[in-house]
This record gives structure tokens, sequence and C-alpha cells, in this order.
């Protein structure tokens, strides 16, 4: 293909619109592409390649308003992505994700993933989470530290004196609530028994 079937039609000094670009490029040729800027020179790109990527590339932020209409209703929705093959990816390189919404939903129908050195579930402000539920026919808990692991008698420290003559008093010495439980036990049965 040479540069017979190129077309370019300038709108202004501060768009074009291009389309038969023989020039490959990563994602192949262009097949049309619309070539934008403004005062500080920042690009605005919407390009379609014979390959079938489409791209938009901004060298600014990027703004999508949707349902702005007062004809709408509440609770339409407003805002959708459809990915009818493959997968859908999300990077953010050198940031972090937000998501604000009154109610966040994520379902999947095999698995929902949480994956990173630290999760934590809950506000840092002391008191601002009230009420975490985990519901499920079957929910495994590994831990090797913690107090939650004291609790379900798998911390390294508990699992050490497993079997030994003093896995009571170390049980008692974690400070768990079972501790207190079986430290309540031991005075008990040391009142009854001598």
């Amino acid at each position: 293909m040479g540069q017979e079937t190129r077309t370019t039609e300038v709108l202004g000094p501060k768009c074009v619109i291009e389309t038969g670009n023989p020039q490959m490029g990563m994602s192949g040729r262009d097949s049309t592409k619309i070539l934008c800027t403004n005062d500080m020179a920042m690009r605005f790109i919407l390009s379609h390649t014979e390959s079938g990527l489409s791209k938009i590339t901004t060298e600014g932020t990027v703004q999508v308003e949707a349902a702005a209409s007062p004809k709408l209703s509440e609770g339409v929705v407003a805002y959708e992505i459809i990915a009818h093959k493959g997968d859908f990816a999300l990077n953010v390189d050198k940031g972090s994700t937000k998501v604000y919404a009154r109610q966040i939903v994520l379902q999947a129908s095999k698995e929902i993933v949480i994956d990173a050195p630290n999760i934590r579930i809950g506000s840092d402000n002391d008191g601002a989470t009230k009420d975490i539920k985990i519901i499920g026919q079957h929910v495994d808990i590994k831990s090797k530290k913690g107090n939650l692991a004291n609790c379900l008698m798998e911390s390294s420290y508990l699992k050490a004196f497993d079997g030994t003559l003093v896995s009571d008093l170390a049980l008692i010495a974690s400070g768990s609530p079972l501790a207190a439980a079986a430290k309540v036990g031991a005075e008990v049965a040391k009142k009854l028994f001598g």
C-alpha cells in the first residue's frame, strides 16, 4: 500500500483527520486517525488500525461523564463496558485505583482473588468499620501469627508447645480469648481438685 491511498484532511491548526497511512506502527497500519492538540501542545489521538486495535491516546486527563440528563431515572445503568471475548485489564502503573460508590458489588461465576503483600479490610479510623460478615458453607483461614492465629490455635508460638506439659500455660500466655477461658478453667480445676 503506497502513499496514493493516504488521505489527510486538515480541519484547522489543531485537528487533522487521516486515513490510509501506509506507515507501520507497533499495532500495524492506521486505518483512520484523528489527531488533535491544544495551546499547550498536549496531544489527543483517536486511531483505528488495520489489525483491529482501536486506541484513545491522550497526554492529559481523560474524563467520561454519563447520565447527566434529568430525564433519566436514578436506577439506570449510566456507564457500561462490555468485553464480549477475552479479559478486561486495568493497569495503573504509578498510582492507586479508587472506586467510590454507595455499594460496591464484586460478582464472579468462578472465583474472586485478592492478591497483595498487605491486605486490609476496614477503616484506619477506630470504630469506622462497624460490621464484617464472612458467610460461606466452607471457610478456611490459614495463619502463622496474630491474634486470629492464636484463637484458631494455629500460631507458631502455640504450635511450638503443642503436645508438651506446658501447652496449657502457653495457651494462657498467648492472651487470646480462648486463653482467657483456659485460664478460668484451670482456676476452677485447681479449686475443685486442689
